[in-house]
């Protein structure tokens, strides 16, 4: 979905304060009340939430987007990031985490695709190993028609960004039209993401049948809350 933005999604994100974020993060790890050595970040993006994490843990992760995984190997060159698609992947480590933030979940789209994503997660958690997913938004508060402008700038690149929403059925639709601009010129990207809006019932049932017990922040990292959950005994 980055393909025409990937060189640049750190500067897009620039103003995303993955320090916090990260430190949520170890805060309901800490809650769970067990001690985490190593994470798999699904759907890593640039992996600039385990800057943050290395600290505290070991941490891979898999991305569907090359591009993405050659800025996180370049910015973790000693440990694994690799590409792969979350709904089918088969790692040869097992972890004690395994979280996916940043909303990457609505990008599996449907109820099936859901689970079988999930059961990814599962197969790949250590025993009592805790999954962390941050949810995209649900069908009742996405807005059809909401237009977005934000303007950041970093290390010489600035970057103006459009978006506007729609919807067909239970799949939001954003569109981004991108400019970038530098010393070397302007260039004008378009972009359109489909994600799948899914309601909080929904998201607890497919934790459930992929064999997981599964609690609900409302809040979360950001807003959009939080599910944690644990394999079922």
């Amino acid at each position: 979905m980055f393909d025409l933005s990937s060189k640049y999604y750190d500067v897009i994100y620039s103003s995303k304060d993955y320090e916090q974020e990260a430190r949520q993060v170890r805060d309901y790890l800490v809650n769970q009340g067990k001690e985490c050595g190593a994470i798999l970040d699904v759907a890593c993006g640039t992996a600039e939430h385990a800057v943050f994490l290395k600290p505290y843990y070991d941490v891979d992760g898999i991305d569907l987007n090359p591009e993405f995984i050659l800025i996180a190997n370049s910015k973790h060159p000693e440990d694994h990031y690799s590409v792969a698609d979350m709904t089918q992947f088969h790692l040869e480590r097992k972890y004690d985490v395994v979280m996916c933030l940043f909303s990457s979940i609505g990008y599996v789209r449907t109820l099936d695709l859901l689970v079988k994503t999930l059961i990814q997660f599962k197969t790949h958690l250590n025993e009592d190993g805790v999954i962390l997913v941050e949810p995209w938004f649900t069908p009742d508060v996405w807005t059809v028609g909401r237009v977005d402008t934000i303007t950041v700038e970093r290390q010489g690149i600035h970057m103006s960004r459009m978006s506007h929403s729609d919807r067909e059925g239970n799949i939001s639709i954003m569109k981004f039209e991108y400019l970038f601009g530098s010393e070397h010129g302007i260039e004008h990207n378009t972009e359109e993401h489909r994600l799948g809006l899914f309601t909080v019932e929904e998201m607890i049932k497919a934790f459930q049948e992929a064999g997981l017990d599964v609690e609900h922040d409302p809040q979360g990292l950001i807003g959009r809350g939080m599910y944690i959950a644990r394999v079922s005994k």
